[in-house]
């Protein structure tokens, strides 16, 4: 049980214990057991040992709970002989044989040998304790007895309780820890290192989603395929270092500009590809253009020399009749229209039409 081993745990483990074994030293010193009574006072002084020792240090957290567990078996094995089975001492060892199963980092082997050790203290202490005469301080009044044993019923179950929040704490904190490694694991699977875009395969995913969605609703979405130009040549001229500058602040810009509702991805090298729900043409155009505006406003520097850069965009609306594959497959051609007539133009089926049918 990892939650054991926390700072807080230990620190309410050590204060908890530092009170049992006070009421003990006022219990023992009532009933006239000196020896049970230093006892406990050492045991006092030990565990606020401990609660300082594990506050004081920061940078990593003590973990004693082992010694800690020696301790209780030692108390509950002399104070049975000390005061007799009656009294209800023997409890301790009772509630303490989960617990090397909750160690923090604990084999299993190490678990079961000590559960084993500490389930035949309890029976070996039973035997040993049935002879009267080996009781050292047999407390005769009855009703004494019954609110010894009584306390200690109150005692224990308070730790069982403690010992099964702590159960059940852990298992929250793990569980949470394993949906966030997970939503970790998750993430690193679909975002793109170096933009922080999605990449291709989870842009997969969500366009199948969208294209569902608006199969039901009847409402377009747009698709949008866009290039930085002469990506190579920056490559070449001002080194790749340069390259990933320029991917990262168009990635960053386009981020900016695409609705919250939008969708956008590194689809592959230097190409971007977004898409925009319910969303028709004329909006999706306007917002392209908006993008490719600032593109162009972007200024990079490398060795003293400023260039700028430009991005070609190929546009169309998703056919919800029909695969979206083939939608994205007529943005690409409308992006590599625009590519072979100037470059940085946002495409749209319109543009397209009047290129083509220009001699």
């Amino acid at each position: 049980m990892k939650a054991l081993s926390g700072r807080l745990c230990q620190q309410i483990i050590y204060a908890a214990c530092i009170v049992i074994h006070s009421i003990m030293v006022m219990l023992f010193y009532g009933y006239g057991v000196d020896v049970m009574m230093y006892y406990n006072i050492g045991s006092v002084l030990f565990y606020i040992s401990l609660l300082v020792a594990v506050t004081a240090v920061k940078k990593k957290t003590l973990s004693m709970l082992d010694i800690v567990l020696g301790e209780v078996m030692v108390f509950s094995i002399v104070s049975t002989v000390a005061v007799g089975w009656e009294c209800g001492f023997a409890l301790y060892l009772m509630v303490i044989l989960p617990a090397p199963f909750f160690m923090p980092e604990a084999k299993l082997s190490a678990s079961v040998f000590t559960g084993i050790v500490i389930a035949v203290s309890f029976v070996l202490t039973r035997l040993y304790v049935s002879d009267p005469e080996v009781i050292t301080h047999r407390i005769d009044n009855n009703d004494q007895m019954t609110k010894v044993c009584i306390l200690n019923v109150v005692i224990t179950s308070f730790m069982l309780v403690f010992i099964a929040m702590m159960y059940v704490i852990s298992s929250i904190i793990s569980k949470k820890m394993m949906n966030e490694k997970n939503e970790e694991l998750r993430q690193l699977a679909s975002i793109d290192p170096l933009t922080q875009l999605f990449n291709r395969r989870a842009m997969t995913e969500y366009i199948k989603s969208v294209h569902e969605s608006a199969q039901d609703t009847g409402r377009p979405y747009a698709i949008i395929l866009a290039d930085i130009d002469n990506f190579k040549k920056i490559n070449d001229n001002y080194g790749h270092s340069i390259g990933d500058e320029v991917l990262k602040k168009v990635s960053s810009t386009i981020s900016s500009l695409v609705p919250s509702e939008g969708y956008i991805c590194r689809w592959g090298g230097e190409e971007i590809l977004y898409i925009l729900p319910d969303c028709r043409e004329e909006r999706a155009a306007i917002i392209s253009e908006q993008i490719r505006n600032d593109i162009c406003r972007l200024r990079f520097t490398s060795h003293g020399v400023e260039f700028s850069i430009s991005m070609t965009f190929g546009l169309t609306l998703a056919d919800i009749n029909k695969d979206y594959e083939l939608s994205i497959n007529l943005a690409d051609d409308y992006l590599y229209c625009g590519k072979e007539n100037g470059k940085n133009i946002v495409v749209t089926k319109k543009i397209y039409e009047n290129i083509m049918k220009s001699p």
